[in-house]
């Protein structure tokens, strides 16, 4: 059965748009799917399918139903595919590139949420994560790191109360040794008494009567 991925199609450029077969994932198959470049082996009474191209396949921008067929290849590498519906021929320089190109949109597309935190000159990927906590409480807690217009870091603390709408917002950034919040949020007195920020070289406290 194909997953959702498997029908979707990705534009890599105005000529070429491409598509992820059902031999794309490091599941073992037995029947090769859409894939129309596959390799078998014999494993035991079995046949187990994978793709030669990385379950990559490149269709037409124009008609992206139509997977672009490969003709020929010259001297200088070059590799020629072709769209049967309109039989324009799309020269590219190399195959194996052109494939690696479409796994790094993929990655990129993975990757789009993921953020960077440095740390002693350092960088460390940091995702937006929301801390839940398992006693009863009418607390949450949320966490997101950004940069502000200098590339420095800002790490951003959401505190709420869940039978509220509001929350406080408190900045930190590192490399300012700053702590603020948010004067146009929640009154942070309202739902803590202190907020306490050790950084590598002073701590960070603001007390709330």
């Amino acid at each position: 059965m194909q997953s959702s991925n498997e029908k979707e199609m990705y534009r890599l450029n105005d000529d070429i748009c491409f598509r992820r077969c059902s031999l794309s994932t490091n599941e073992v198959r037995m029947d090769y799917g859409d894939c129309t470049n596959y390799l078998s082996k014999d494993v035991g009474m079995n046949k187990h399918y994978s793709c030669r191209q990385y379950g990559i396949h490149l269709h037409c921008a124009v008609h992206p139903q139509m997977e672009l067929s490969m003709q020929k290849d010259d001297i200088f590498g070059n590799v020629y595919l072709k769209c049967i519906k309109c039989q324009k021929t799309i020269c590219i320089d190399n195959f194996d590139e052109t494939i690696k190109d479409c796994l790094r949109m993929l990655n990129a597309d993975k990757f789009k949420n993921i953020k960077l935190i440095r740390l002693d000159d350092w960088y460390v990927p940091e995702i937006k994560e929301k801390i839940e906590d398992d006693r009863i409480s009418d607390y949450w807690i949320k966490t997101d790191v950004k940069t502000d217009k200098d590339n420095d870091t800002v790490v951003v603390l959401y505190i709420g109360n869940r039978n509220s709408k509001d929350k406080a917002q408190f900045f930190i950034k590192p490399e300012k040794l700053q702590l603020t919040s948010d004067h146009k949020d929640m009154d942070p007195a309202t739902i803590i008494s202190k907020i306490e920020v050790t950084l590598k070289n002073r701590k960070l406290t603001q007390k709330y009567d």
